[in-house]
């Protein structure tokens, strides 16, 4: 059977005026449909870069200079802005770092889920995206469900807009879930809370996951395979075990 993502000899750099920085260089691995693969490494290793070239979404002066991303059949590296803007948020979602900067700090809870999910859904009713809405944040563990539907972020304490970031990314069942340091910002029993929801979300709606983190001890306990990642390239690849 085909892996769900094969990522193949990937090289993203970054060219500065101090020089060339090869922040992913040339790594090569895959992900079968409903696994996790854990993606682990010190800062600066290459992991966040790994996620965001998964996803194009690199900024100048960075630019994917070689390799392949071949996910659900489809070469990434081939597809224009316009075509990759139909799998980014819909068949790949992404769970960034620190939810404050995730979320539109003017606009409502309700309606940030319920744009995520008629960008790709044209044929949803409003109706019908505020009830999936209301269902997903119920789903993430998210109390009063309804009522924070009104919220704004700042309403929120940190645990709880992590959860909002992530019903986000789940809304539209995304086949590839990437989250990047999901809990860096939060406390530890937090911490644990979101990562085990993860886990449990991800097996409920069959999607895969990349977890990147700096912690190997949550990566023994989340994933099924390893990666581990310095200065650019993975020094170690394989089972849990």
């Amino acid at each position: 059977m085909m892996p769900l993502l094969e990522v193949n000899s990937l090289k993203t750099y970054f060219f500065t005026r101090e020089g060339v920085v090869k922040a992913v260089d040339g790594i090569s691995f895959s992900l079968e449909k409903g696994e996790i693969l854990g993606i682990v490494g010190e800062s600066g290793a290459g992991k966040s870069v790994t996620g965001f070239s998964i996803l194009n979404l690199i900024d100048q002066p960075g630019k994917i200079v070689e390799g392949e991303i071949i996910f659900d059949g489809k070469d990434l590296m081939r597809l224009d802005e316009k075509a990759f803007e139909k799998i980014r948020g819909d068949e790949i979602a992404m769970v960034f770092q620190d939810p404050q900067t995730s979320l539109n700090p003017v606009i409502t809870i309700g309606k940030q889920l319920m744009e995520t999910l008629l960008y790709h859904n044209k044929l949803l009713s409003k109706k019908e995206a505020y009830s999936a809405s209301v269902t997903m944040l119920e789903r993430v563990g998210l109390p009063s469900a309804q009522k924070r539907m009104e919220s704004y972020p700042h309403q929120l304490s940190g645990g709880m807009k992590q959860r909002v970031v992530i019903a986000i990314a789940l809304l539209n069942n995304p086949k590839l879930l990437i989250a990047d340091e999901p809990t860096t910002a939060l406390d530890v029993t937090i911490q644990a809370q979101i990562l085990y929801l993860m886990k449990k979300l991800s097996s409920d709606f069959g999607s895969s996951l990349i977890l990147i983190t700096h912690d190997i001890a949550v990566v023994s306990q989340l994933c099924d395979k390893v990666a581990v990642m310095y200065a650019g390239r993975i020094v170690e690849y394989g089972s849990k075990e």
